[in-house]
């Protein structure tokens, strides 16, 4: 079945339907303040890019190319310091956030790596420093009980 529009609406009344309509996409649309954020910057980035890529060919590629360049020779204080003393970066606020939102599961690793580790080899060298502290102490208190006594 095919219907044929023309035949029950003028083509003004389908003119004024369909900017009837383009107006309400457009209101929901800018509704939500974030959604109409995220539209106009999206909208905004492109055509500076296109007129970027009039003046400078292939700039796009170009600022991925000098970002990866930049990302490869990162340290991890530029990361976590934006370079005034005392504040945090951006990345630092994210990994605190990210460290408190995972608290558990830390102290769970935490408690797994302790539970888990081969302690023998350093129970062993504690006992052989204590032996060592000790017979050290012994002729200490030896020497002085000597000296005292002469």
């Amino acid at each position: 079945m095919e219907i044929v529009i023309e035949n029950y609406l003028s083509h003004d009344e389908v003119k004024e339907l369909v900017q009837d309509e383009l107006r309400s996409q457009v209101r929901q649309l800018f509704k939500n303040e974030q959604e109409a954020q995220r539209l106009l910057s999206n909208l905004s980035y492109q055509i500076v890019f296109n007129e970027i890529d009039k003046v400078v060919p292939n700039s796009h590629q170009l600022v991925v190319d000098k970002t990866m360049e930049v990302l490869n020779d990162i340290k991890s204080f530029s990361v976590f310091r934006d370079g005034s003393y005392g504040s945090k970066s951006a990345a630092y606020v994210i990994m605190e956030t990210a460290v408190r939102n995972n608290v558990d599961l830390i102290n769970e690793k935490v408690k797994e790596t302790i539970i888990n580790k081969d302690y023998s080899e350093k129970i062993w060298e504690t006992f052989e420093n204590l032996a060592d502290t000790f017979i050290t102490n012994i002729y200490e208190i030896t020497r002085l009980g000597r000296e005292k006594s002469k």
